[in-house]
């Protein structure tokens, strides 16, 4: 979300609602975009109403009590506007709210996994880096930890410029694997 639309000064060390605001918005989107897009199935209505969700829960974010989930509060304010949207005369059918409780009760599962992932993404990442034959360790180390180009790979590791594009594409794909299995990536 640009904060150029929600400007609040900054207050000391802490942060301003706006920075939570958005923070919370980015952990977020995603999860609540799929769970919109389960409800209304035109993608430019979902898209109507994931902006009309943020707007609106910008508007009320300070009643929003932090010692809960933002998610389930956030994925509420999603299903209220799409049910209104629906009121007003849009030519989309909102699911029947048996199916968005079942969509509720997946995406709560999906954000209790997520946070128990070693509390960390990037140590699930790094484990799944180790795991990687190495080969493709080395490359994606090289290419990564070392910021070098595709080029610099291909050197280092002595082979074509086509092979190490093949290498480093197979490790993106084993570490995308392993990041599944450990539910980081859906």
């Amino acid at each position: 979300m640009n904060s150029d639309h929600l400007s609040e000064p900054a207050s000391g060390s802490h942060p301003s609602a706006t920075e939570v605001f958005e923070v919370l918005m980015r952990q977020n989107a995603g999860h609540l975009m799929a769970f919109i897009r389960a409800m209304v199935r035109n993608e430019s209505l979902a898209e109507d109403v994931f902006q009309e969700t943020l707007l609106v829960a910008w508007r009320r974010f300070d009643s929003f009590d932090r010692a809960r989930p933002f998610g389930p509060w956030l994925r509420g304010i999603a299903h209220l506007t799409a049910l209104a949207m629906f009121r007003k005369g849009k030519r989309e059918v909102v699911v029947d709210s048996k199916v968005v409780e079942a969509l509720e009760v997946r995406a709560e599962a999906l954000e209790r996994a997520w946070i128990g992932l070693e509390h960390n993404p990037l140590e699930t990442l790094q484990a799944c880096v180790e795991r990687l034959p190495e080969r493709y360790r080395d490359a994606v180390e090289i290419l990564y930890r070392g910021d070098r180009s595709v080029a610099e790979v291909a050197a280092a590791t002595e082979m074509g410029m086509e092979a190490a594009k093949k290498r480093l594409q197979r490790a993106r794909h084993l570490l995308a694997d392993c990041l599944r299995t450990k539910g980081v990536l859906a």
